[in-house]
Formats: C-alpha cells, structure tokens, sequence
C-alpha cells in the first residue's frame, strides 16, 4: 500500500503495541503489519538498509504473515507469526542473538527456523540474548551466554534456540532479559533469576553468576505475575499489584529513595497504595504504569527518559503528566527513551532522539511526551505512514560482520581494557572478552 492510501471500507489502522530497543523502535498495528524507526546501523529496522529512519516507516517484508507480537533487543529486533507458527528476526547479528545459527546481521526479516511451528506466547530481547516461551511453558534461550543468561549450565554462545532444561516439569509464564541476566515468573508465582549477578539484579542476596535458573525467596512470600528487567536491574509485580526492585541503583533506577543496590526483591514503598499493571526497564531508568493508568518513572534522566521536563535523575517513582490528563495503556522503555500508548489510541515519545527514535522527523532529545502525530488518533491515525523499499524476494538480505567491519585496532582494544580496570565505574566487571566489534 503506498503512503497515504487507505482501503476503502477498510477499518481505522492504530497502534496496537509498541517496542523500544537501545536506539529504535518499532510499532504494531492493528492490521498487523509493523513499522519501525530511530537508527538502523545494523539493519534493527528491517528495510532492507543501513540508514536511520526519523519516522514510523512500514515494513513491507512482514505483510500477509500476521504479526502478532514484536519485540525490541537493544539493536534488533523479533516478531511472532501467529499464522505460521513463525519467529522472525533481524538486525545486529553478533554472538548469534537471531538465532540463525551463524553471527551475520539481518537487515531484512528473517525466520528463526530452529522454532518453526512452535506456538510462542512471549518473547524477551536483553542487549545480546533472547527467551521465547512457548505455549506449554517450556522456555528456548539464544545468543551471548558469557555469564550463564541463556541458563544452559554453560558460558558458551548459541547461535540457535536451545531448550531451558532446567525448566522441565516447570510451567513459566513469562520472561525478562537485562544486559547479561535474565529472570522468570512461573504459572505458580515463582520467581527465577539466572546469568550476570554483580549488582545483585538476580535477586539471590549476593553477587554471583548463575549457569541455571535459581529460585528467589522474597521476605514476604508473595507469589509474583510480571517481570522486567532493566540493563542490571530487575522489576517485579506480585498478584496484590505490589512492586518489587533489585539489583543496581546508581541512579536511582530501583525507586527507593536512595541509590543503594538491593541484592533480594524489595517493595517499593512510594507506590505501596496503587495496584501496578505493567513494568518496564530501561539501561537506567524504570517505568510502571498503575491499573488506573497512571504512569511513573525514575532513575537516570540524562536525556529526559523519565519524562518528567527536566534532566535530573530521580530516586523515587514521578508521576508523567500526558495532555487532557490521558491514561496510559502501554509503556516501553529504551536504552535512553521510553514510548507509550493512551487510551485514546496516541502515541507518545521522550528521552534521547538522537537516531530518530521519537518518531518526530528529527533527531532532537525530549524531556516531556510528545505525540508521535503519524501513530495516533489525535494525528494523521495511521493514515500516511510511509513504507520501506525493500523487497522481500530480492537482494542480498544478510551481512556478515567481515564484510562490513574492518578488524578493531589494537588502540581501541587496549582503551577498553583501561576502561574495564576502572577508569570508568559504570563498566567494571561489565565481561569484554570476545569483542567482536567496537559500538558506538
């Protein structure tokens, strides 16, 4: 369909679900087709390029498959096909986080064969590793494993989905994934955490990595429904609407009031009288949206990411205001911006724009909601949404990283290790080895 034309008869088009990654962001309509925007260096957008993009563009290469669900990584990104049973993912292809069995970025999408035929009920994209959970509970796990995230028993890399298999006999119900740890809630209420544990983000009282899934004990035994996790944090609601945080707090990422880390989930006292529906984690800030609809944030701020008119950090949950006082429905953070969506069928951005990740047709930072006028009601309502040029059945849709990359310089090298000795306190103990190429 060509930008700006409509079906005639047709139903009106609005977002149904939204996605942030670490510089990008995608959108699902309610026709379930897909658009995506923000920075498309290593082809996260699925147009078949390199280039960003400053607006919601289509993408033609998912039309017909009847997207269901779609999921952001910090620089790819993964769609379920409810009608073929089917993953799809493109994008930053390093360590082998698309589960295609080799380590070539996608720039148009591709389907995850290893899952074929599988029904999915959710998906979760961390910085370099994916979870999928199935229909029957069980949960597959691909990518970086440098610290045990894919909770396999091992530190070894995947490149294709593989089976939790410490999971059997445990039906989960649903899966997060932060920079190297991941976490889980089961059909029964309990708590998982596994991977990277430096910060105490797996919430076991300490800081030590997990290979496997390991149960976490809360003091007050409540059984848990949702998890998020942010870069080295982990978010949790419990079935009486109450929140938990755990694990790094520098920036006031866990909402206490200070920016202490916790090493075992811990209730979150500001928001003790709202009943929380949705969470979302961020690099360094946190969201939760209330069953009411408000929406709070805090932690880092540095671009506006909270929304809340200013670039201060905040320790303790903010409420953002939204014009004529609208409800949120929906809120995903990014690395540095966060999306929502309002019951009046808008969409709105904030935080870092650098890439065109706001949606507004340029690259300028935001410290307040903004609505994304091509998305939303109060807008165009998804009337001349442009479409990418890629065609599916023709072209060179892979690169691997040889051909795009030129080996990192031994310099680059050598000032990563500096920076991993400590001259910057926010990347020590971060793992470096099997640097396969520089980010920006």
């Amino acid at each position: 369909m060509a930008a700006g034309t409509e079906l005639a008869g047709s139903p009106a088009r609005y977002v149904v679900l939204v996605s942030a990654g670490a510089s990008h962001s995608v959108a699902l309509l309610s026709d379930k087709l897909v658009c995506s925007w923000g920075r498309g260096e290593d082809g996260q957008l699925g147009h078949g390029n390199a280039e960003d993009c400053l607006v919601p563009t289509l993408l033609n290469t998912l039309g017909g498959l009847q997207i269901l669900s779609i999921t952001c990584g910090a620089d790819h990104t993964i769609a379920y096909s409810e009608s073929e049973l089917q993953l799809y993912s493109w994008g930053w292809g390093d360590f082998g986080r698309l589960g295609h069995g080799d380590s070539s970025d996608v720039f148009t999408p591709q389907p995850i064969i290893a899952l074929q035929g599988i029904k999915v009920k959710q998906i979760a994209c961390g910085d370099s590793h994916c979870l999928a959970v199935t229909a029957k509970g069980e949960v597959h796990s691909w990518g970086r494993n440098q610290n045990g995230q894919l909770g396999l028993g091992t530190t070894e890399d995947s490149l294709v989905p593989k089976i939790i298999e410490a999971f059997q006999g445990i039906s989960v119900k649903m899966v997060a994934a932060g920079a190297e740890h991941s976490a889980a809630v089961t059909e029964n209420g309990d708590l998982y955490g596994w991977g990277w544990g430096q910060y105490g983000n797996l919430g076991l009282g300490d800081r030590s990595d997990r290979l496997i899934p390991e149960k976490i004990s809360t003091n007050d035994g409540q059984q848990m429904v949702l998890v998020a996790c942010g870069w080295r944090h982990t978010i949790t609601v419990s079935s009486s609407g109450a929140l938990y945080t755990y694990g790094w707090s520098k920036y006031g990422q866990l909402g206490h009031g200070d920016f202490e880390d916790h090493l075992i989930p811990h209730r979150l006292e500001a928001l003790k009288d709202s009943i929380i529906s949705q969470i979302s984690g961020g690099w360094r800030h946190t969201m939760a949206l209330t069953s009411d609809g408000r929406l709070y944030g805090w932690g880092w701020n540095k671009f506006g990411q909270i929304g809340v008119g200013d670039n201060s950090d905040h320790c303790s949950p903010i409420q953002i205001k939204f014009p004529q006082d609208q409800k949120v429905i929906q809120v995903s953070c990014g690395w540095r911006h966060t999306l929502a969506i309002t019951e009046r069928k808008n969409i709105f951005s904030w935080g870092r724009g650098t890439n065109g990740q706001l949606g507004h047709g340029d690259a300028l930072d935001r410290s307040e909601p903004k609505i994304i006028e091509l998305l939303s009601t109060d807008g165009s309502s998804c009337k001349q949404i442009p479409s990418s040029k890629a065609d599916p059945l023709q072209g060179k849709v892979w690169i691997s990283p040889s051909e795009r990359y030129a080996l990192v310089p031994d310099e680059t090298v050598a000032r990563e290790k500096r920076v991993e000795r400590g001259n910057n306190s926010d990347v020590v103990g971060v793992p470096q080895n099997n640097i396969k190429r520089p980010r920006h």
